[in-house]
């Protein structure tokens, strides 16, 4: 029985000899020597995605980030004449992923969109951004999903 586990420990030794890991390095476009919210700074132009209890929507709109002056943070306008959005909110943002994150869950004056949102930029300047907000249209409130889809 010995002769057996001995074997055993022996084969499972020997197979861990030959695992490798992948090659991970893509070079990625992202420098990571600029802090992120000056290497995410930009206008996004895109497309809005809106849905809501008239269905879905699509316009044109995009979403600008800029430093807000403080490590670590920056100042995201999302525009879209057309579904009446226009509001600038500070949110954190850091490197993730060869890319960036950002988002804001605070209810504030700092706030202007007044709900919390998130979001995502890729390596190749793709951002995707996404929050849920009550607009009054007419004279009913109605809650919409925004999706933002658009590159740099």
């Amino acid at each position: 029985m010995k002769k057996y586990i001995f074997s055993a420990i022996a084969a499972f030794a020997l197979s861990c000899t030959f695992v490798a890991c992948g090659d991970d390095n893509n070079d990625p476009s992202i420098s990571y020597s600029e802090s992120a919210e000056q290497g995410s700074a930009g206008t996004y132009n895109g497309t809005w995605i809106r849905t809501g209890d008239d269905g879905v929507v699509e316009y044109s709109g995009s979403v600008t980030l800029a430093s807000a002056g403080k490590s670590n943070a920056t100042n995201v306008t999302f525009s879209c004449p057309e579904a009446d959005l226009n509001a600038t909110s500070v949110a954190n943002i850091w490197h993730a992923n060869y890319g960036y994150k950002f988002f804001n869950q605070t209810v504030s004056s700092e706030n202007g969109l007044g709900v919390a949102f998130s979001g995502d930029i890729d390596d190749s300047g793709n951002m995707n951004a996404a929050f849920t907000l009550s607009q009054k249209v007419g004279r009913k409130n109605y809650e919409f999903k925004y999706e933002f889809k658009g590159k740099k």
